[in-house]
């Protein structure tokens, strides 16, 4: 059983795991630690003492649910190396933890933690999805993406302070990005974001039954385990290889900034691993070195960036964990010291609490020290070393024991730091700052760090408001673009692509809208959708909050942003209502508002769709597109409003203009799917709109040679302005104005998601 460190909860292992954090605020830690007979795993290999480990601290998880987690963590396409490497040098080993996805410590149990929390949710009986909430200094963000990704009923929030990661570090956050995993830079240091997202889990409702919190800090047990494994198998391995006789204790050092892996280490330790001596060690921000040294916590202090972001660390979270057992479990003790630290930033322990914690060694260094450290270290011993761990190199005693250094990253997540270190030229860019230390050295640049090169996804800065939208209960409905008219099918057919609008919906006490360029309630396409849904599928009229999340398609450039817009409305009113209405009752309502289904049926449904309306009633068809065919978007740098397109298209046509368009639509899906180019270019000669609409777009005749002269079939898309080209390749047409913008997108099949 797990209780809170603040005395008011006690759960079984799988729910410490699942909440992450005691209802009190608490951390949850063993009521009972069992003890481990180290001797009898000696020569054991990782996953055999991982899976004895993880047996002593979850002890409601069955044996076979054991070796499910440490199975699905600890393998060759997690660990292509091994799970962890031992470098000795003199008095000393470097217990290397970086040779797992995103080549830092925090991989050792984050691609164990997603396993156990889903494991734990099964055995609870809980169906709901997971929102795991992280805030991190650099590594913790990389590993939780990483570990949670693709990982099934599972959304994963990273918040880390904007400037106070390497750019290395931030690469790899947003490298793990996609539509259920996401890294945001918040304005700040580390704390506030661990601050805020403790302040998230405080003010989270605890009664949302669809979407429940849950954390990959080390302040979930969860996490903090799994690195229990590694120091027990270190001591095992120096016993094997003859550096210490089997029952000899050894010292650890560890660089320290949220207390979660020195007290890992601890735990090591209460559960039967001959540690003596722990040193704390510190950067420039070194709180706790003071506390350690007087007994008094206080972080009013100032805050330094230093080279080691890890530890840029004011407010150390698991401390909570260790001043339980300093106090023998004293509850009300910790919680009076957790709550003068909320209200004063400071707390100063008993001289009995102070008494307890005499294994504790601390130091620290500045950044200078740690410079001279990763230099002296590589030039004595031949050894590369990162930031975090030149720190405690520089801060670990020598004898009388064999002291074990943390190693927690790979150098090559710092190239910058390590550069200056060795007197190397400072580059703008780290990759070619990484390729100069890799040049030096003569050390391999990691392929976790290789495949970074040229990587572009964007940062994305937000705000404490953006964040609460993201994490209280809400849903995020994205909609696809959609080309229309699709040359002779003019108001029929149209096509979903894979550009996308992203709208997030929250009930709220009155409307309000974030995000868009333009705030005006009365004005706004998505509230209306929202509203008018609500009306037609006769719920009651709540008020929401909407925020555009990406705005990726067009504005009025014939890409369908209105017909997104009224899609992602309706579809957030059936969500966050009743849910009932079935797809051909939204599409009604979603025709209804655009006037014609040729945009919002596909945007909807996804794919290629050829709607028929009568009577209000829309019936959509959905037809095979040939893969073969490649479709690109040529959009220029100016709007044309829907309004203004339609009042050049004549009221009525020519008989023969008739026949020859109704003639061509016709062949339109035999076109499409057997990816025929004559056929196609046939489709897209139209007579009832695009040539009245086509003069109205400068430029676009002479576009659309070119394009046609490169074998493309063209066709104008929708009202705008946009030109639609299709052919077997992408269009790359000579002599176009480099102002025109030119998107290659494929169908999308999925339509308006909820994600």
């Amino acid at each position: 059983m797990y209780v809170s460190t603040r005395g008011n909860s006690r759960v079984s292992a799988s729910t410490a795991i699942v909440e992450g954090i005691a209802p009190d605020g608490g951390l949850f830690v063993p009521e009972h630690l069992e003890k481990l007979n180290v001797a009898d795993l000696l020569g054991a290999d990782y996953t055999t003492v991982a899976r004895k480990v993880f047996g002593l601290f979850f002890d409601d998880f069955s044996p076979a649910e054991i070796e499910e987690a440490v199975a699905c963590a600890y393998n060759k396409t997690n660990f292509p190396s091994g799970e962890v490497g031992l470098h000795t040098a003199g008095d000393r080993t470097f217990l290397e933890l970086f040779l797992g996805p995103t080549l830092a410590f925090k991989d050792m149990a984050l691609t164990a933690l997603p396993h156990l929390v889903r494991i734990a949710k099964r055995k609870l009986g809980l169906r709901h999805r997971t929102l795991v909430l992280v805030a991190t200094s650099g590594d913790t963000g990389g590993a939780a993406l990483s570990g949670f990704r693709g990982a099934e009923g599972f959304d994963t929030l990273v918040l880390y302070p904007l400037g106070g990661v390497s750019q290395m570090q931030e690469k790899q956050m947003l490298s793990f990005t996609d539509d259920h995993t996401h890294a945001y830079a918040l304005e700040g240091n580390f704390d506030d974001c661990q601050t805020y997202v403790k302040q998230l889990f405080a003010a989270y409702p605890a009664d949302a039954q669809d979407v429940k919190l849950s954390s990959a800090n080390s302040i979930n047990i969860g996490r903090l385990v799994p690195q229990v494994v590694y120091y027990v198998y270190a001591y095992l391995r120096l016993v094997a290889n003859g550096t210490l006789a089997m029952g000899e204790a050894m010292d650890v050092a560890v660089p320290t900034g949220n207390f979660g892996d020195i007290f890992a280490a601890y735990l090591a330790r209460e559960i039967g691993t001959p540690i003596a001596r722990f040193c704390c060690a510190s950067n420039a921000n070194n709180v706790l070195y003071d506390f350690f040294r007087t007994g008094t916590y206080d972080a009013n202090r100032p805050f330094h960036k230093t080279y080691s972001p890890a530890m840029d660390i004011l407010i150390s979270s698991n401390l909570e964990r260790l001043l339980w057992y300093a106090t023998e479990g004293d509850g009300a003790q910790v919680a009076g010291y957790m709550s003068a630290l909320a209200k004063d930033k400071r707390y100063t322990v008993s001289a009995e609490v102070r008494r307890r914690l005499q294994d504790f060694d601390y130091a620290y260094c500045d950044n200078a020290t740690t410079l001279a450290s990763i230099r002296a270290v590589y030039e004595e011993l031949g050894y590369l070393v990162d930031p975090h761990t030149a720190v405690a190199c520089h801060c670990a005693p020598h004898g009388p024991r064999h002291t074990l250094v943390v190693s927690t990253a790979s150098p090559y997540k710092f190239p910058s730091t390590i550069a200056e270190a060795l007197g190397l030229p400072l580059l703008e860019d780290e990759m070619q700052v990484a390729q100069a230390v890799s040049d030096y050295t003569h050390t391999p640049i990691p392929q976790g760090i290789a495949k970074l090169f040229g990587s572009t996804v964007p940062r994305h800065k937000t705000t404490k408001a953006e964040v609460a939208d993201l994490v209280m209960p809400h849903i995020t409905v994205k909609v696809p673009a959609s080309t229309a008219n699709l040359g002779c099918a003019f108001d029929v057919a149209g096509m979903a692509l894979a550009l996308y609008n992203t709208y997030l919906f929250a009930e709220a006490d009155k409307d309000e809208l974030a995000g868009f360029a333009e705030a005006d309630m009365a004005d706004n396409l998505v509230l209306k959708a929202y509203h008018y849904a609500q009306n037609a599928l006769g719920m009651a009229t709540r008020p929401v909050k909407i925020r555009l999340l990406a705005a990726d398609i067009p504005y009025s450039s014939g890409l369908g942003s209105s017909a997104a817009c009224i899609v992602a409305g309706v579809v957030a009113a059936n969500a966050l209502g009743a849910g009932t209405a079935d797809d051909g009752r939204l599409l009604d309502i979603m025709t209804a508002l655009e006037g014609h289904p040729d945009n919002v049926a596909p945007a909807f449904l996804g794919g290629l769709t050829v709607n028929l309306a009568d009577d209000g009633e829309v019936r959509s068809y959905r037809l095979p597109v040939h893969e073969s065919l490649r479709f690109s978007l040529l959009v220029p740098p100016f709007a044309l409003p829907t309004k203004k397109a339609r009042k050049v298209v004549p009221a009525a046509f020519a008989r023969q203009d008739a026949v020859h368009n109704a003639a061509r639509c016709a062949l339109l899906p035999t076109a499409l799917a057997t990816g025929d180019m004559d056929l196609i270019r046939q489709v897209v000669d139209d007579r009832w709109h695009q040539p009245y609409r086509l003069p109205l777009i400068e430029g676009a005749a002479d576009v659309k040679a070119a394009l046609e002269a490169e074998g493309l079939a063209v066709a104008l898309s929708g009202a705008g302005p946009t030109l639609l080209a299709i052919g077997k390749q992408y269009a790359s047409p000579q002599g176009v104005d480099a102002s025109w913008k030119i998107l290659h997108l494929t169908p999308d099949g999925a339509g308006a998601t909820i994600i």
